[in-house]
């Protein structure tokens, strides 16, 4: 008998786009405030917390700024999670990967992560 094994993963856009809504909850932000100050849609901005879209350069920026941090402390703070994460053993991919499971453990591990920090 054969048993499925699922190595939990997560992508470094979803990853960024945790860090920025911790962010903005911290800061009592909601998201269509955000998405509006930044002129762009709340499902738009949505997708971009979600890891769905990917930042560019100038949306990191000026996310940031609204957010009152640099570029450099986001993604040093993902690069630090990333590290967690390997060692827990989560995969950080660059892009989408095709398996839902493992996306969903992953982002349950990210979650746990987040939660055990506050």
């Amino acid at each position: 008998m054969s048993t499925l094994s699922l190595q939990p993963i997560v992508t470094y856009p979803a990853l960024v786009g945790k860090l920025l809504a911790q962010r903005r909850e911290q800061l009592g932000l909601k998201q269509g405030a955000l998405a509006e100050a930044l002129g762009i849609s709340q499902s738009a901005y949505s997708r971009l917390e979600a890891g769905e879209s990917v930042l560019n350069l100038t949306q990191l920026r000026n996310v940031c700024t609204q957010l009152g941090v640099t570029p450099a402390q986001v993604l040093q703070a993902a690069d630090q999670y990333e590290m967690l994460l390997r060692q827990q053993g989560v995969e950080v991919a660059v892009e989408k990967p095709i398996n839902p499971a493992a996306i969903a453990i992953g982002l349950g591990l990210l979650a746990a992560l987040f939660l055990g920090s506050k």
